[in-house]
């Protein structure tokens, strides 16, 4: 795996190198053009000059025979510069060769008059050709192309040589600059791992840059999201724990008593109150497991839109032998409906732990509905019984763990309304007890947002 370090180090040296070599191809154009520029000028001064001394020795009489071709000027020996024999000359009377340089062959190097471009020798030639004032003299000067080559490669590899020349020196520098700069990161992953799993306090944000702030504000806010969560866990195992003690209690009591008692009915006695035990514990455990699933918010995860109506009947039908039992009426309100965008398994859940509260704590005889309707934007589903209800003073309370209104004999965890909360809270649903009609009875109304519109990530 490439360090940033490392990466960083191989993105900017490419982006210099890249830099320079548009910077080079830019420099190579540019004088090329003011190369060519020049070169081109000076064959028209070489071309007026050559005329000028041409027609002025044509103007005098007995200076020059114009009837004699003067053939090529003669080497002679003197060590001239490299390039000489690479520039020429000729000067022309009407079809007759009269002068041209070593370097010049006996044909025009002109085609026409002005600048050109010509092959001569197998070689590229830049040619100017210039009439004087008599059409039948003319002078023609040329240049091979790779004199302005050459000093056209010289000019960029001067520019080239000192970025190669300064590459390691700049890679050097560079990844000293880039580990400098990364200092805060680093100190940031040191601090992170010398950290054990219960030290959760926030990271010190003093000297981060404000490129790293994003990634240190983010990690302290899932340092702090940790810190609840197991806040909640160790809460939630030291009320488990706590509760579980008495009913463990009571079952090795009923059970050393059914071991201990001669007596059939007793007997008898001790192994009902036994199983009444297990039944009970069984339930907290149950409700405790269930709470445990739903606390770290990963329950209600598969939405569908759901009709109350049918789910209300389904689970009203579980309990109807119970309630039966007990000399209770469970009924579905007339015209119940109503859709909300849920995880059903969670409603399910919930329903059972409404329905199953308002059972336990109605005395019989004694009446439970249940029923849903739309209100405006949301979606009310609502459980009223004939018990006892819950006292003003403590229906903010009833939603803690484990917390039992006192003066009751029903059989409880203190967890039911709890879940209801729980899961009301993943679906952005809100939770308000009141009171029904009949004699002070409860009325737990759980009110959804309404379906329409939503996806099932808004509720995420």
């Amino acid at each position: 795996m490439i360090s940033l370090r490392r990466r960083l180090l191989v993105i900017l040296l490419a982006l210099f190198a890249t830099a320079w070599v548009v910077l080079a191809a830019f420099s190579y154009r540019n004088a090329r053009h003011e190369i060519e520029e020049l070169f081109d000028a000076e064959l028209a001064q070489s071309a007026r000059v050559l005329l000028a001394l041409t027609q002025h020795e044509l103007d005098e009489p007995g200076e020059m025979d114009v009837g004699a071709e003067l053939g090529a000027i003669p080497a002679d020996g003197v060590v001239g510069h490299r390039y000489e024999k690479k520039i020429a000359f000729q000067v022309w009377l009407g079809d007759r060769l009269l002068l041209r340089s070593p370097s010049a062959p006996e044909t025009p190097l002109a085609q026409a008059p002005g600048f050109g471009d010509r092959t001569i020798g197998g070689n590229p030639w830049r040619v100017f050709a210039l009439h004087g004032d008599r059409e039948e003299v003319r002078v023609e000067v040329g240049e091979r192309e790779d004199v302005r080559n050459e000093l056209v490669r010289d000019i960029v590899r001067d520019l080239l040589w000192p970025f190669l020349l300064t590459l390691p020196v700049l890679a050097l520098l560079i990844w000293t600059g880039v580990g400098r700069g990364l200092a805060p990161l680093k100190r940031t992953a040191t601090e992170i791992g010398r950290r054990s799993p219960h030290q959760l306090d926030p990271l010190p944000l003093g000297g981060a840059p404000t490129e790293l702030r994003p990634v240190v504000d983010s990690l302290n806010k899932l340092l702090a999201r940790l810190d609840d969560a197991l806040e909640s866990e160790r809460r939630f195992t030291a009320n488990a724990s706590h509760e579980l003690r008495t009913p463990l209690a009571g079952l090795k009591a009923q059970a050393q008593v059914a071991a201990r008692t001669a007596s059939d009915a007793e007997r008898t006695q001790a192994l009902a109150q036994l199983v009444r035990g297990v039944d009970r514990a069984t339930r907290l455990v149950e409700q405790m497991l269930t709470l445990a699933r739903l606390d770290p918010g990963e329950a209600a995860t598969r939405y569908e839109l759901v009709k109350l109506a049918p789910l209300l009947g389904e689970v009203l039908a579980e309990y109807g032998a119970t309630a039966l039992d007990k000399g209770i009426e469970l009924g579905l309100a007339e015209g119940a409906e109503g859709t909300v965008l849920a995880d059903r398994a969670a409603l399910e859940i919930m329903l059972r732990n409404l329905i199953d509260n308002a059972i336990r704590y109605t005395p019989g005889p004694g009446h439970v509905e249940v029923g849903a309707h739309g209100r405006g934007h949301e979606v009310v589903l609502w459980v009223a019984d004939t018990g006892p209800g819950i006292p003003a003073a403590e229906r903010a309370r009833v939603f803690d763990r484990f917390y039992r209104v006192g003066g009751t004999d029903a059989a409880g965890c203190g967890l039911g309304l709890s879940i209801v909360r729980r899961i009301a809270l993943l679906h952005g649903a809100q939770v308000e007890l009141g009171e029904t009609s009949a004699a002070g009875g409860l009325r737990v109304e759980v009110r959804f947002p309404g379906s329409g519109g939503r996806t099932a990530q808004s509720f995420n």
